[in-house]
């Protein structure tokens, strides 16, 4: 059977190596370290799959991909650069997923092999791979809770939690909205935690609620790939597939933002999410349950899915002492 042939442009040649030596088992493997070279190999071999650097000595690689993309709309570009904000615009002309610098080779090949199987209800496309560290939160995400702060309690009140959470260095100084690493794992719990510290049960309620709700908006402008393979597979589904299909699609997600299980269950009438696991309730204590990140993000996710206003009520809660946090759907 003959190998598929995938094109690497890469203007540093021990990168080069290392891309041959991952992949030359499975794919034919051509390379070329200029913009220019690279047009004129794609004319030539007409490889499936094109691994784009942005930053190119002679021309942009966004130019590239754009050249590709219109000449061959099928071809799988992966664009890959050490800047977020050069990404998009290579989204904005064709690309067909994306990976920030400096990433696992590991991963990448993962990546490949998800892009180049047969796409099916259940597969998905990877729009932003931010490999920099696992353990990161998206910017996007971070934004959206600095922002519901703001738009709740004003900037004075955001800038008092920044200094509490030792974020000082996002005050005038606000991540952006993209899928770049932000704040880790341990620091957006902390962050959660300081929300309720400083403003209350009653004051956090809005802003994290607000927060799940805008948190799911923008992903779905980050994932246009994904969203839009789940758009597709659901036309034909009935409401309560739609709703099992995206919440398997979104918990997936989830878990690899926050490295914790999110598991999902049914009985007769309703679905379950239940988290062994809680970043929104870690270290806090409640006499009720007090997730409201995940039941706006949630909810805001089932209204996408069926076109309908959804209700998502938490009836355990680990800050009560329950042994997991579950959020009940209806079917």
């Amino acid at each position: 059977m003959e190998k598929n042939k995938i094109l690497v442009v890469e203007d540093e040649s021990e990168l080069l190596v290392l891309y041959d030596e991952m992949l030359h088992d499975d794919y034919k493997v051509l390379t070329s370290g200029t913009g220019k070279d690279a047009i004129e190999i794609f004319d030539r071999e007409s490889p499936r799959i094109v691994i784009m650097d942005i930053k190119l000595p002679d021309m942009s690689g966004i130019e590239v991909t754009k050249y590709i993309k219109d000449k061959s709309p099928d071809t799988i570009v992966i664009a890959v650069s050490a800047y977020g904000d050069r990404l998009k615009e290579a989204l904005d002309v064709g690309a067909s997923t994306l990976v920030q610098k400096p990433f696992i080779y590991k991963e990448l090949y993962t990546l490949l092999k998800d892009l180049t199987h047969p796409i099916d209800a259940t597969a998905e496309t990877k729009t932003v791979m931010n490999i920099e560290g696992s353990n990161f939160i998206p910017s996007s995400l971070t934004r959206t809770a600095f922002d519901a702060v703001i738009e709740n309690m004003g900037e004075g009140s955001l800038k008092i939690l920044l200094k509490r959470t030792g974020l000082e260095r996002y005050i005038g100084n606000l991540p952006p909205q993209d899928e770049s690493p932000s704040i880790t794992r341990e620091e957006y719990t902390k962050l959660i935690q300081n929300v309720f510290y400083i403003f209350g049960e009653k004051g956090a309620r809005p802003i994290l609620y607000i927060c799940g709700k805008a948190g799911f908006k923008h992903s779905l402008e980050d994932n246009p790939a994904l969203f839009g393979v789940a758009g597709v597979a659901m036309k034909l589904m009935s409401e309560e597939k739609k709703k099992k299909f995206i919440l398997s699609k979104v918990l997936k997600r989830l878990e690899e933002i926050f490295g914790n299980p999110h598991i999902l269950e049914e009985d007769e009438n309703n679905l379950y999410v239940k988290l062994p696991v809680c970043p929104y309730c870690k270290g806090l204590t409640s006499t009720k349950p007090i997730c409201y990140t995940p039941i706006g993000f949630y909810e805001e996710v089932l209204k996408w899915a069926t076109g309908k206003p959804e209700k998502v009520e938490q009836i355990q809660c680990k800050a009560m002492g329950h042994e997991n946090c579950v959020f009940q759907i209806s079917k």
